[in-house]
């Protein structure tokens, strides 16, 4: 095991409705806990940020910064396997992002940003399960861009060979170019494509074991299936030595047709994730016929699982999960609960004091959250 991420203390300037508001993170859980609109995702947007550099409500740190405010500023006192540091992050209009760590500027984000720290579950992580394949790839691949170096690498390169290789399919089917304009580009898509598709399927492999284990604590029974759907599906169950050269195949044989849609029709960028559930007609597939308490309990256990994989290899991270006991069942929430009270440092938000109270009881510190106050 390699360890895990703790925070200790998060100050909190200009961000959202906090003038300035500072909070103690004690090991373990921790549940802020207040009526909606008291800023408690704010809290939590805050401590992601430090650790990421990023919001996970925008994209614009402009809109992060409060309302008459013209700069914000966090900071962090964060411990992880590589040791405790001070992270800061600050922005101002006109002067854009500022990072350091334990004072010194950081020359960029990647550099800064402390990979596989975090784990976020928000009310809209169901398109995890439920939303299109973009949604599933995505969460996938947040997790092989935390645990996994050069993959984020990969992902960007194959995403620009991508973004030419279409532009040069458009010009050939236009006439304005010969199909030589688009062989430069099969061998950085094909190089950068077979490094993702295995890099996915065994992040799938080692975590579909969890999962079903997870779904199952967590109420949703057992027998969960998870798996990965390649594009193209041909190169499924293809040794890893070989996936690149059945990619390259592949392309040289959809040429023509590649030609007249005007895009490349395979590739990782349209690969998908099953996630289902052996039962005795079959195996169900949860994306299109569960109900949403079984499509929510499968995000879940998920997430577990993906921490359980992030522990293994850069430490177990931080779970926060913004508003999601009150959308649970009291068994449901009972059992999820009963899972991070104690397994590492996680911090929830809830609107619903009885879910505040359940988690008391299990040991949780509650935190109370009204406008402008934070009151342990």
């Amino acid at each position: 095991m390699a360890g895990e991420w703790t925070a200790t203390r998060l100050d909190v300037v200009d961000v959202r409705s906090w003038r300035r508001v500072s909070v103690d993170l004690p090991p373990g859980a921790t549940v802020l806990s207040g009526p909606n609109g008291a800023g408690k995702t704010s809290v939590v947007e805050a401590l992601v940020m430090a650790c990421l550099g990023v919001s996970f409500r925008t994209t614009r740190d402009a809109e992060v910064v409060r309302t008459g405010a013209t700069a914000l500023h966090v900071g962090l006192d964060l411990a992880g396997p590589g040791g405790a540091h001070r992270r800061e992050i600050g922005y101002a209009a006109r002067q854009g992002r500022r990072l350091s760590l334990d004072g010194d500027t950081a020359r960029s984000l990647g550099d800064w940003r402390a990979e596989g720290s975090v784990l976020v579950f928000l009310p809209d992580e169901l398109r995890a399960v439920k939303g299109p394949p973009a949604a599933r790839r995505r969460h996938l691949d947040r997790l092989l861009e935390a645990a996994e170096p050069g993959y984020a690498g990969d992902l960007a390169a194959y995403s620009a060979a991508l973004a030419q290789r279409n532009a040069a399919l458009r010009h050939v089917r236009a006439g304005r170019t010969g199909i030589e304009a688009v062989l430069p580009w099969d061998e950085p898509l094909v190089e950068h494509g077979a490094r993702i598709t295995i890099a996915r399927r065994r992040a799938v492999l080692d975590v579909a074991a969890p999962f079903a284990r997870w779904l199952e604590d967590l109420g949703g029974g057992p027998d969960g299936v998870l798996g990965i759907e390649p594009s193209p599906e041909a190169i499924s169950g293809t040794p890893d030595d070989v996936v690149r050269e059945a990619f390259a195949e592949r392309l040289s044989a959809a040429r023509a047709r590649e030609v007249a849609a005007g895009m490349t029709l395979s590739g990782p960028h349209r690969d998908d994730v099953f996630v289902g559930q052996q039962r005795a007609g079959g195996v169900v597939d949860l994306r299109r016929v569960g109900s949403q308490g079984e499509q929510r309990t499968a995000v879940l256990a998920l997430l577990m699982a993906h921490r359980a994989y992030l522990g293994a290899r850069s430490g177990i991270p931080i779970l926060v999960l913004d508003d999601v006991l009150s959308e649970l069942d009291p068994v449901r929430r009972g059992r999820l609960l009963d899972a991070v009270v104690g397994g590492g440092q996680s911090i929830l938000t809830t609107a619903d004091p009885a879910a505040a109270r359940a988690a008391q009881d299990r040991g949780a510190r509650v935190v109370a959250v009204r406008e402008g106050l934070l009151a342990a």
